[in-house]
């Protein structure tokens, strides 16, 4: 498994990095739209046990919130939204099954348009912000060099369970040394990146994008608990579907948005 895990880093690594500094905003948005689509089928088969209308309703809607982000459509959000969900409500309703659940049901099929079409529209929002693909990659950096820490700090000195009934398998000593990596890891990534971070800022800035990164990875573990899955899927080896990549992302990424957006960097 950890062979696995590592030759597809050495694969999609280089390719998401040419990708992000030289595939330009357009094809940078319709990966982010393919992402969008995979991980929304992904939940939906959780949630339905099964491929379904309602799942490709589902992918429907998060696509379309990257769409109406990187065609400045977001007026039409509200409206898209609320077609969506009596779209989503009319074929679910109309499937077999206690009225109850389908509408249980419905609830996480929008959820999931929120939870990842959402996130991943702003990711879209961000790279086209000036200097963006150094925000893109330096969200991504924080996260994955805490991600990659907490990973083998925990299979080298974990002993204590983070959250047992959520995810049994991750410690507070993985916790801790992800978390320490990701604040060691911003000040480096910006300079490099050329982003304009001063040090304290850097290190806030490292931070926060961390331990968010981090709430999001359990997350998604407490949705597929929920679901009792081990992963979202097989896409990808050594990491599960591409949920299970993205999972600590989807917080991450509106947190860079939001402090880029506020001028704090």
């Amino acid at each position: 498994m950890h062979r696995e895990r590592l030759l597809s880093v050495v694969i999609l690594l280089p390719l998401f990095l040419l990708l992000v500094s030289y595939g330009g905003k357009g094809a940078f948005a319709l990966v982010v739209a393919t992402t969008t689509a995979v991980g929304l089928w992904e939940f939906s088969r959780m949630v339905e046990g099964r491929s379904g209308a309602e799942g490709v309703l589902t992918v429907f809607g998060g696509v379309g919130l990257v769409a109406l982000t990187y065609f400045k459509g977001v007026a039409w959000l509200s409206l898209g939204l609320i077609v969506f969900l009596m779209l989503l409500l009319g074929v679910s309703l109309r499937q077999k099954g206690e009225v109850g659940e389908r509408l249980r049901k419905t609830t996480f099929h929008l959820l999931g348009v929120l939870y990842i079409g959402g996130p991943l529209s702003l990711a879209v929002a961000l790279r086209e912000m000036p200097g963006g693909e150094g925000y893109i990659l330096l969200a991504c950096g924080i996260v994955w060099a805490g991600d990659t820490i907490a990973f083998y700090t925990g299979i080298t000195l974990g002993h204590h369970p983070l959250a047992p009934n959520i995810s049994p398998r991750k410690s507070v000593e993985g916790s801790i040394g992800g978390f320490c990596a990701s604040i060691l890891s911003a000040p480096l990534l910006a300079k490099v990146l050329g982003v304009p971070a001063p040090l304290p800022v850097s290190l806030l800035l490292g931070a926060v994008v961390g331990a968010v990164g981090q709430v999001g990875d359990l997350a998604e573990s407490m949705i597929k608990r929920a679901f009792q899955v081990k992963d979202t899927g097989n896409l990808l080896p050594g990491h599960g579907g591409a949920l299970d990549r993205i999972d600590s992302l989807l917080f991450a990424l509106p947190t860079l948005y939001l402090w880029v957006r506020f001028g704090w960097i």
